[in-house]
């Protein structure tokens, strides 16, 4: 009749894992990823796809399986019923002059809460700052045992929450360098958002 129509030429049934990514100095949503295996065998072809979870269209994802290896990721996008939140910790964040010396200390609290039914684990970034020059030095003052990556400041936090748990979190470092130097502990930048 001329009109076009969408129908499903196959399906399969793949094992997959789920996980939980937050940035929230980034974004405050956390993102669900699948974790595939066994897709080697299915002759995937890499490009853009539609994305359906629980039977419900959250948008488009690319399907990128030149640099996959036995584990295929794919977005899910945004999961609105986890929760993280940062916010800065006004009784350390402060300022001191020390002879030729600014100490900078700034604090955060992450809360990460599920509102799932199940439990979920979830994987929380953030960062340190990095200094590229010897006379401003960083101190880490409270990372709550993260898994810290030395060269770029990163933060990691894999936390597991049962249903309706809450897990705080917490973040303090202070900057020394000498007072004749600016020094800028924060950049404010436009923000663009995924199409999920």
């Amino acid at each position: 009749d001329a009109k076009p129509y969408i129908i499903d030429v196959t399906t399969h049934t793949l094992p997959a894992t789920y996980k939980h990514f937050s940035s929230p100095k980034i974004d405050r949503d956390a993102f669900l990823l699948a974790r595939i295996t066994g897709w080697e065998a299915l002759d995937l072809v890499e490009g853009p796809a539609n994305i359906y979870f629980g039977d419900t269209y959250v948008g488009q994802s690319y399907i990128a399986t030149r640099t996959a290896d036995d584990t295929l990721d794919l977005s899910l996008g945004r999961d609105n019923k986890v929760l993280v939140t940062r916010t800065k910790l006004q009784d350390f964040n402060n300022a001191k002059l020390m002879g030729t010396s600014k100490k900078v200390t700034q604090g955060f609290e992450i809360t990460a809460k599920n509102n799932r039914k199940g439990p979920v684990t979830i994987e929380i970034e953030d960062q340190l700052p990095i200094s590229q020059d010897a006379e401003i030095t960083v101190e880490a003052i409270e990372t709550s045992k993260a898994e810290l990556e030395a060269a770029t400041g990163k933060l990691t936090w894999r936390v597991t929450l049962q249903p309706g748990e809450i897990k705080k979190i917490t973040l303090q470092y202070a900057v020394k360098y000498p007072k004749n130097k600016t020094v800028i502990l924060q950049k404010t930048e436009r923000k663009s958002r995924a199409k999920f």
